[in-house]
């Protein structure tokens, strides 16, 4: 046995260093739901000026007509397709010429723009998509 070397400890480490880096490589790009405002909502009513139905997250242009002062143009952010899939969401549900009504989470910079909480679309229909840590959103009329 004089001259072999033991690989075994380095066959170990291998598969447990491609499930880290599997792991890591995925967190890194994505960011935090923390550039909402979690404490306050507006509501908005508007006509979709465009639905986009992607990963990492789906987005509504909203031309908005109810609102506050000045804010004519709002993007609403949603989670990623995958997690809407699971919660009932189809790409047909929304469509650009739609009038609604959204309830968000604004942006904390004060931009025009926020998190998705809840939608009423055209004939009635009511869809909240599935975000992280609901319970610590605050809804005000």
């Amino acid at each position: 046995m004089r001259g072999k070397v033991d690989t075994r400890p380095k066959v170990r480490a291998f598969p447990a260093a491609l499930i880290l880096l599997a792991i890591t490589g995925t967190a890194l790009p994505h960011h935090s739901f923390a550039i909402f405002d979690h404490t306050r909502t507006y509501t908005l009513k508007g006509t979709v000026a465009k639905w986009t139905w992607t990963n990492p997250h789906g987005y509504i242009e909203l031309d908005v007509t109810e609102g506050p002062e000045g804010m004519e143009q709002f993007t609403l952010e949603l989670t990623s397709v995958n997690m809407l899939r699971r919660a009932g969401w189809k790409s047909s549900d929304i469509a650009a010429g739609d009038a609604v009504t959204v309830i968000t989470a604004p942006l904390m910079n004060g931009d025009h723009g926020g998190l998705l909480l809840e939608i009423h679309l055209p004939g009635g229909r009511t869809m909240a998509p599935p975000v992280p840590a609901i319970d610590t959103f605050q809804r005000t009329p």
